[in-house]
């Protein structure tokens, strides 16, 4: 029974012996922890860029030299994975870099496959505590892009003066840039909260503007999600 006993206070004891060491190691990762201002960071995310204003000319396949229509103005939804680094220039600072690859493109009226094929971008901006574990942040840069196109053709009933005929058309080769952009930066922003799951990790929500393509009109607005990781 004594042998017992003695064998149940030394379990007992080295598991409080434990506890107490993981707490006193919790304990000190927290405190080792710098503050924002010497803090850097990386994320990752999933974001979807909304294409806007997007006019895209249709010719006859037959004869390119003739436009038959536009459906201007047109959507399109593509999705891309970030990856951000960035650090706390002070407390409620932060400049980052990011890069974005695109993953699922969209298909625009039928007959224009496009996605961002990648983006380059440069962000500073400032940072503020909502509630303890909730800030909102704003952002603004430049962004560097380039865009994947693919042209298709379709066959489509097109009204004529005497009535209809059906036709086969592709987009217009003398109004379609080969990847869709006529520029290759733009001014950006973007405007964030991030709600803080512990001391290192945050789960950030964005909407911002990521181009204004000022030669073909096109906007690109972006949504995204992104988990982040500070150090």
């Amino acid at each position: 029974m004594m042998l017992r006993l003695k064998s149940h206070i030394a379990v007992l004891a080295k598991s409080l012996a434990l506890l107490i060491f993981f707490v006193h190691t919790a304990y000190s990762n927290e405190a080792a922890i710098p503050a924002k201002k010497d803090r850097t960071y990386f994320s990752g995310g999933l974001v979807l860029n909304e294409f806007r204003s997007v006019s895209v000319p249709f010719v006859e396949s037959t004869s390119p030299d003739f436009v038959v229509g536009d459906n201007f103005p047109l959507t399109a939804q593509t999705y891309a994975l970030t990856f951000s680094y960035g650090t706390y220039i002070t407390e409620n600072f932060k400049t980052e870099l990011r890069y974005s690859t695109g993953i699922i493109e969209d298909t625009i009226d039928e007959i224009l496959d496009v996605n961002i094929n990648y983006s380059f971008n440069w962000y500073i901006g400032g940072t503020l505590p909502v509630t303890d574990y909730l800030n909102a942040y704003a952002l603004v840069g430049v962004s560097f892009y380039d865009a994947d196109v693919t042209q298709r053709e379709t066959v489509r009933t097109i009204p004529l003066e005497f009535g209809q005929e059906e036709v086969t058309i592709r987009p217009s080769p003398e109004d379609i840039d080969e990847d869709l952009f006529g520029t290759k930066f733009s001014m950006s922003w973007m405007l964030g909260v991030d709600y803080k799951l512990n001391e290192r990790w945050y789960l950030a929500f964005e909407y911002g503007r990521l181009l204004n393509d000022t030669a073909s009109n096109i906007k690109v607005y972006q949504a995204g999600t992104h988990l982040r990781y500070e150090f």
